[in-house]
């Protein structure tokens, strides 16, 4: 969607305007809010961030501020700056400040599962790279399956499919994964 297309789409309804972004972007922006949290964040403050990155746009375009042209980068960097907001302020309340002096500090040893944890983020930053990659709405549907766990009917609500559509597009989408992941020498 353009930025014209959306003032065009204002001047008829705010409302209709508004609903054309969210059904547009809303997994564009999910997916966005997903990987930046989901290491911190609940479920609720997740889809909460997403309501308020919403909310920021339809606030941006009332104001007629818009430039011209695509507005998918803008709707990106409003959900990257605003899932970064949230994940400082969820870390901030959520890990006490200690003070170590370098002596104290010569004797923490790490734990020992540190080469374990960091490959366990390697691969799991490469899996969300690989679902980007398979597109719309393959991606949402995978995210919402195997990370939300919610139903074939629940998703298909989401993206506007029947749930059998939804069980066909899964299963090509996990194999079109396997094949990525594949690629880059990852096998189950």
């Amino acid at each position: 969607m353009t930025n014209e297309e959306l003032q065009n789409a204002a001047r008829e309804s705010k409302e209709k305007a508004q609903r054309a972004i969210f059904d547009q972007y809303f997994s564009y922006v999910y997916t966005i809010i997903f990987s930046k949290l989901r290491s911190c964040a609940s479920r609720e403050d997740i889809e909460e961030c997403v309501g308020d990155v919403f909310s920021d746009i339809y606030i941006y375009y009332e104001e007629n501020k818009a430039g011209n042209g695509d507005i998918s980068g803008f709707v990106g960097t409003v959900a990257r700056r605003k899932a970064i907001n949230v994940f400082n302020r969820i870390t901030r309340r959520s890990v006490p400040a200690v003070s170590v002096d370098s002596e104290e500090a010569a004797d923490i040893e790490a734990p020992d599962n540190t080469v374990e944890t960091v490959e366990r983020r390697e691969l799991r930053s490469t899996l969300l790279s690989c679902i980007e990659r398979l597109g719309e709405p393959d991606s949402t549907i995978i995210m919402q399956k195997y990370f939300f766990d919610r139903s074939s009917k629940e998703i298909g609500e989401l993206v506007s499919m029947t749930p059998e559509n939804v069980r066909v597009r899964s299963g090509r989408a996990l194999d079109k994964l396997r094949k990525q992941l594949e690629k880059l020498g990852i096998k189950e």
